[in-house]
């Protein structure tokens, strides 16, 4: 641009200076052919002008296009093939996980049962140990041996016949692990390997 406003500059120094010699009379001795040619080379000097940096400028911003293409498709590519590698191998492995989930899930509320099951016969035997130590007098034991040694040469026939009759107890139900737990296999080769490295 710089070299196009020195063209302009020069282009309008030679418009002035043919101005001033048509004034002035100069050109009564030049024919209209000079004068056209030298206007022509004035307006070919103003066309004149260097387009290298322009170009220079124009084939960077294509080579710095060029090489962010260049990424995108190297990007493109990258996502394609994670793309392909989760449908082909993560996709089947994570379904394959939640089938097996829905296998523990069914252990844990198996588990969750057993558990509630376990709590309530540990319950119903605190009970019944609560009330056979009420009715056996476990309480202040100490106290009624104590009484019923001093009183001991005093009691009557009648009274040790009823103090010899306990209350029945009745045992509650209570669970057995291997109707819930299957016991483990047993290996004859593994336990025979074991006895042998225990005499060892």
């Amino acid at each position: 641009m710089a070299d196009m406003s020195t063209d302009r500059q020069s282009l309008s120094q030679s418009q002035n200076s043919l101005n001033s010699s048509i004034i002035s009379g100069d050109n009564i001795s030049k024919t209209n052919d000079e004068i056209t040619s030298e206007i022509a080379s004035e307006f070919c000097k103003f066309l004149n002008f260097n387009v290298e940096k322009e170009e220079t400028k124009f084939n960077d911003s294509v080579e710095m296009m060029l090489t962010k293409l260049d990424e995108f498709f190297s990007l493109v590519d990258m996502i394609r093939s994670d793309t392909s590698l989760c449908l082909t191998t993560t996709l089947p492995q994570i379904q394959e996980k939640c089938a097996e989930m829905e296998f523990i899930f069914d252990k844990i509320d198996k588990l969750e049962v057993f558990v509630n099951m376990v709590k309530d016969c540990v319950a119903a035997t605190e009970d019944k140990v609560t009330k056979a130590e009420n009715e056996l007098g476990a309480i202040g034991g100490l106290v009624k041996k104590l009484t019923s040694f001093v009183s001991l040469q005093k009691k009557s026939p009648l009274q040790a016949a009823s103090k010899g009759k306990k209350p029945e107890f009745i045992p509650p139900e209570i669970f057995s692990t291997e109707d819930y737990l299957s016991p483990p296999a047993f290996n004859a080769t593994q336990s025979t390997e074991e006895f042998g490295h225990s005499s060892q």
